[in-house]
C-alpha cells in the first residue's frame, strides 16, 4: 500500500507544480492538473484478509508492480470499478462492473477505485 501512497502524493504534488509554474515557461501550457484525484484501497474479508475477485475480468494486462497496474486502471475505460493484482504471475485484471463474487487467494488483491 506503500506505493499506491507514494504514487497519489506524486500526483498531488504534479497538480500542484503545475499550478504554481509562472505562465512565461514555456512547459506550463503543456501542464494539466488532474481533473480529480482517484485511489484505491483494498478489498478486505471482516477478519481483515486480503480479498481477491474472482468474477471474470474485463480485461487481463501483464504489469510488473502492482503501481502499473494502478495506473493502467486508472487510464482505461474498461477498468471502472477496480483491479486485481497478483505479483507472482504479474497480472493486472481489470474489472468495468463491480465483481460478484471475492475469496481470500495467495498472492491476489482485489484493490476498488474511490473518487474523491
Amino acid at each position: 500500500m506503500m506505493i499506491t501512497e507514494t504514487f497519489f502524493s506524486y500526483l498531488k504534488l504534479l497538480a500542484g507544480v503545475c499550478i504554481l509554474l509562472p505562465l512565461t515557461i514555456e512547459a506550463a501550457g503543456n501542464c494539466k492538473p488532474p481533473r480529480r484525484v482517484t485511489s484505491a484501497v483494498t478489498q478486505r474479508a471482516e477478519n481483515g484478509s486480503e480479498l481477491c475477485a474472482t468474477s471474470p475480468p474485463t480485461e487481463t494486462l501483464t504489469a510488473i508492480f502492482k503501481i502499473l497496474c494502478l495506473a493502467e486502471c486508472m487510464s482505461r475505460e474498461s477498468c471502472g470499478d477496480g483491479f486485481n493484482y497478483s505479483t507472482e504471475a504479474q497480472l493486472c485484471e481489470l474489472y468495468s462492473e463491480p465483481p460478484t463474487s471475492y475469496r481470500v487467494l495467495k498472492d491476489c488483491s482485489y484493490l476498488k477505485k474511490v473518487r474523491r
